[in-house]
């Protein structure tokens, strides 16, 4: 039973938020926003997205390269300090249907503001992304990756899990002059975790392994020159 306690807060911190920044911000671009969303549970037989929030923001070092941060505002209700960090690299324009691909090496870092208890995960983001129209808006598809440091889990039993993957798949809308975006990200979270036995009645389409996530994001972008 403690190892699905385990596996179930594997299961919330890797789906307290959707990808940081797929295409990186123009050299000199600052964005701040914030979204909504997580794993989907069945309440009263329908399944609804369990509502985690974060505030995010966002800096381009350089036209290809950014720098990002997230502040997850639900943990903080709940006793926890939980943020997250990394930067987006894209390292592979877009051909015609050839996607434009980018990284993120990140980490997701968490502490209970009552026993002091702290966790921190590596973790990389690999995307491929596809611009279209005037506005260049996109779609995405990729992998998140969380990874476990510990040898152990809870009461020193041993780690089972040193890998948690997660395909995502999402679409961003841009504004007039890329002045704000919108984004709504699916993500199959952990699908190589059985969930059947969580505390939780996860739902989603992967069925009992991990849990599905639904996500939607608003943010505003300033320092952008007009075209």
């Amino acid at each position: 039973m403690r190892t699905y306690v385990y596996l179930l807060l594997l299961l919330l911190v890797s789906s307290c938020a959707p990808s940081r920044f797929v295409e990186p911000l123009d050299k000199k671009e600052f964005a701040l926003g914030g979204n909504l969303g997580g794993p989907l549970i069945s309440f009263a037989g329908v399944p609804i997205s369990v509502p985690l929030s974060s505030i995010e923001g966002g800096y381009g070092l350089d036209t290809n390269l950014t720098i990002h941060a997230g502040l997850h505002t639900t943990s903080m209700f709940f006793g926890n300090f939980q943020i997250d960090g990394g930067v987006t690299y894209q390292f592979l324009e877009q051909q015609k249907y050839l996607p434009s691909l980018s990284v993120s090496p990140a980490f997701n870092f968490i502490i209970d503001l009552d026993d002091g208890q702290a966790d921190f995960w590596p973790m990389l983001d690999v995307n491929a992304f596809w611009n279209y129209g005037n506005r260049r808006n996109y779609f995405y598809l990729g992998v998140n990756n969380y990874f476990e440091l510990s040898s152990t889990m809870a009461n020193d039993l041993p780690q089972e899990r040193f890998l948690l993957f997660s395909p995502q798949v999402g679409h961003v809308i841009k504004g007039k002059n890329r002045a704000w975006e919108l984004s709504l990200e699916l993500k199959l979270i952990a699908p190589n975790l059985e969930s059947a036995n969580a505390f939780v009645s996860y739902t989603g389409i992967t069925g009992n392994r991990g849990a599905t996530g639904v996500y939607i994001g608003f943010r505003k972008l300033l320092g952008r020159k007009k075209k």
